[in-house]
């Protein structure tokens, strides 16, 4: 099977392009890797340090599992509700223990990247979309935690929590739709 990429918008960039911006066109896996970046920043110094290694080798693993599954898994209520719950968390400011970061930004990106190679499954270029929509994640998770890096002052802290919110409300807003309106 050899169908175009219907789960990317063309950008002109062949299929490695079109993954980079399949990041920042999916509203819940952007909203992932933003979370897990505020939840690790909160939790110190060596998991907010860790974190941009951990998630583009997560989603990568994730992603190849996903490319071999014989159809598509629909889990987008699941996954807009866990990344609601994230941002919950870093709205609240919840300190998970240590070793539960990492570990929890693991599963939760392999599931995401799980869910995005299914439906990348069968078409060609999948690999490359796939390899494009990695990079771009450690990227952006690189990018966002070395400013947001502890000690922080007080108001940075007030901005996790506020980012927290908002990733919070975006997902309740994307739950309520998906309700009203089923894939």
């Amino acid at each position: 099977m050899n169908l175009p990429l219907a789960h990317l918008a063309p950008t002109g960039l062949g299929p490695w392009g079109d993954g980079m911006a399949r990041l920042f066109l999916e509203p819940t896996d952007l909203l992932l890797v933003i979370g897990l970046v505020l939840l690790s920043v909160q939790a110190g110094r060596p998991y907010g340090d860790r974190l941009p290694l951990l998630l583009p080798l997560a989603w990568l693993l994730g992603g190849l599992i996903g490319l071999t599954l014989p159809s598509e898994l629909l889990l987008a209520l699941l996954c807009t509700a866990l990344v609601a719950g994230l941002g919950l968390l870093v709205a609240l400011e919840v300190r998970l223990r240590p070793v539960v970061v990492l570990p929890l930004a693991a599963v939760l990106t392999s599931l995401f990247a799980l869910v995005a190679g299914s439906a990348l499954a069968g078409h060609a270029g999948a690999l490359a979309a796939l390899l494009g929509e990695t990079v771009a994640i450690a990227v952006l998770s690189t990018l966002l935690s070395l400013p947001l890096a502890p000690p922080h002052r007080r108001w940075l802290a007030i901005g996790l929590r506020v980012g927290g919110s908002w990733i919070t409300a975006a997902s309740l807003l994307m739950l309520g739709w998906l309700i009203r309106h089923p894939q």
